[in-house]
């Protein structure tokens, strides 16, 4: 059986590969498939992150959709208890109000809504009073003085601050 060498020629009619160059192109090879792979997985992590993205971004949307209707909601606890505040001329209407009332609250209170707990006294708090009135006076610092109309959370977040009358110090 003959010995090949450097003058043998395969198929193509080219000399065959040195052991050096066969280890050459399995590197190129493998610095390749290396190359592959980081692409694949940062194509995956990117679309995980797209997925979870939008994730977020629905639920926030459903989040910010669902505190628009409370709020209209609230405008109608509004206005039952300005029905409330009225002399009635039956019982049985000022009755019904009262029903629809306690219902629609803990129906709103099932749905995480809660009522701002403001008392007249209590330090004046932007971030969850509104003043619709200012008045001047001799306190130690910004106070409510009346609540004109409550405010409401919803899971902690502020739904609508409570309207009140405040008091300022006088400078």
């Amino acid at each position: 059986m003959a010995q090949p060498d450097s003058t043998d020629r395969d198929e193509e009619g080219t000399a065959p590969m040195t052991l050096d160059e066969y280890q050459t192109v399995l590197a190129e090879a493998r610095d390749e498939a290396n190359e592959l792979r980081d692409k694949y997985h940062r194509a995956v992590a990117e679309a995980e992150n797209d997925r979870k993205w939008a994730e977020r971004n629905a639920q926030a949307r459903a989040t910010e959709s669902q505190r628009q209707l409370l709020r209209q909601l609230l405008e109608v606890i509004d206005n039952l208890e300005r029905a409330l505040a009225t002399p009635a001329e039956t019982s049985g209407m000022r009755q019904g109000v009262e029903l629809t009332l306690r219902q629609l609250l803990r129906v709103l209170g099932q749905a995480g809504v809660e009522r701002l707990a403001v008392e007249a006294g209590q330090p004046f708090d932007p971030a969850y009073h509104e003043a619709v009135a200012v008045h001047h006076g001799n306190v130690p610092q910004d106070t409510v003085v009346a609540i004109e109309q409550p405010g409401y959370l919803h899971d902690d977040v502020v739904l609508r601050p409570a309207r009140v009358v405040a008091m300022r110090r006088q400078s």
